[in-house]
């Protein structure tokens, strides 16, 4: 039971209290006033009959008596008076520090549990937008102390509300607008933990990603890329992405079919459109100027690459792993030029790495350079390496000269 519940429940008894009590007092009353009543007049009697002996006696007049019996009902009837109105007025205190109790516990309530920090937010950044779009308007940047305001709010309200998904890509996208990319990294992530599967969720924590890297795709960016295009082909931010891997891989095909998709789903006008259409350009120029040999070399080019998967004698294959086996640039782009999944049931194993697990075109392997090959155990099945997966490498390794069986142990454990 949270702290609103908590609060909710006393004022309700408290409301309870104040419509019950004086129905409780009210019958205590009763009995209290019918025995004071019963006392004031037997003690009214006694003194009148003290009177009528005084009166037998000669000691008095019938004037005097008529006075002092006067005197005596009028002295009962005041002390009646006096105790009604005493326990009125105590009712009536009671019943006003309780309703007074109410109301203040409802506002403190309200103000500790409820919606006054979601509305002084939103207030809050109603008037940054209209300052930025005046500013906007008058030729002039916006205000980023205004913008830094917004993410201070928001750091704040991620603390009471840790599982709101709308403040954690608000703090996100703010954080990036100042260039803080390590906060925008840590609202994007939240995000993406929160709802993997929601549309743009992978793709602004990859663009975060790529952004906090001074722009180098990673294996953490690539992967997620390619989940935001499986969960939305049409995500801009991700084909973007996927562009740029593409260009950087020298896949300037795909790097214009990315970019060019990106281009199409963007308004007309947009400054992001026309970034788009340059790089089209420029993937078009560097495909038209290397196409002739690129074909060729296809054409001509056939691989295969043995390789044998060990594991140390210290180590046990882990319960539902999965084998990665993959070949890549040595100390260059992240993603894999070839790669072979399979479940880790048993090591040693010997795998071939062809054409058909190619992850680009021949020529790019032979042309790759320097190459690493990379053996992994994943505990969570993924192919982005996680804390606790095994790993085995063995590089550099000429792409020209890859004849014979390669053998690769499995070595070290993530930290």
């Amino acid at each position: 039971m949270n702290v609103f519940l908590i609060g909710a429940l006393v004022l309700t008894l408290v409301a309870t209290l104040c419509v019950v009590w004086p129905l409780f007092v009210r019958k205590s009353y009763s009995t209290s006033r019918d025995d004071r009543l019963q006392e004031n007049i037997a003690l009214y009697r006694e003194h009148e009959r003290e009177l009528q002996r005084s009166h037998e006696a000669g000691d008095i007049d019938a004037a005097q008596l008529e006075k002092l019996t006067l005197e005596l009902k009028a002295n009962l009837l005041a002390d009646q008076q006096v105790h009604t109105a005493r326990y009125q007025s105590g009712g009536k205190a009671l019943l006003a520090v309780m309703a007074l109790a109410v109301c203040l516990g409802s506002v403190w309530l309200y103000f500790a549990q409820g919606a006054s920090g979601d509305v002084a937010f939103t207030q809050l950044q109603r008037k940054v937008l209209e300052d930025n779009f005046t500013a906007m308007q008058a030729g002039e940047r916006p205000d980023a102390a205004k913008t830094r305001e917004l993410v201070d709010r928001l750091q704040e309200r991620v603390k009471v509300q840790p599982d709101n998904a709308q403040y954690w890509y608000l703090l996100g996208n703010y954080a990036s607008q100042l260039g803080e990319y390590p906060l925008a990294i840590e609202g994007y992530r939240k995000v993406y933990e929160l709802a993997p599967n929601e549309p743009g969720s992978a793709s602004e924590l990859a663009q975060a990603l790529f952004l906090g890297a001074d722009n180098q795709i990673t294996e953490e960016v690539a992967f997620l890329t390619d989940k935001a295009l499986q969960v939305d082909p049409d995500d801009t931010t991700a084909l973007g992405l996927a562009g740029i891997r593409a260009f950087g891989a020298q896949d300037y095909a795909n790097a214009v079919r990315y970019w060019q998709s990106a281009a199409d789903l963007t308004p007309p006008g947009a400054s992001g459109r026309r970034a788009l259409l340059a790089g089209v350009e420029r993937a078009r120029a560097e495909l038209e100027k290397g196409g002739a040999a690129q074909s060729e070399a296809s054409a001509d080019a056939s691989w295969q690459l043995p390789v044998t998967v060990t594991l140390a004698d210290d180590l046990a294959i882990p319960d539902g792993a999965t084998l990665f086996v993959f070949v890549r640039q040595h100390q260059g782009s992240p993603m894999p030029l070839a790669v072979y999944r399979t479940p880790a049931r048993q090591l040693p194993l010997s795998v071939t790495l062809d054409e058909s697990m190619a992850m680009t075109t021949a020529d790019r392997l032979y042309n790759a350079g320097a190459l690493e090959l990379v053996a992994r155990l994943s505990n969570s099945g993924q192919a982005m390496p996680q804390s606790g997966d095994m790993e085995g490498r063995v590089g550099p390794l000429d792409a020209e000269d890859l004849a014979g069986e390669l053998n690769v142990e499995i070595d070290t454990v993530r930290p």
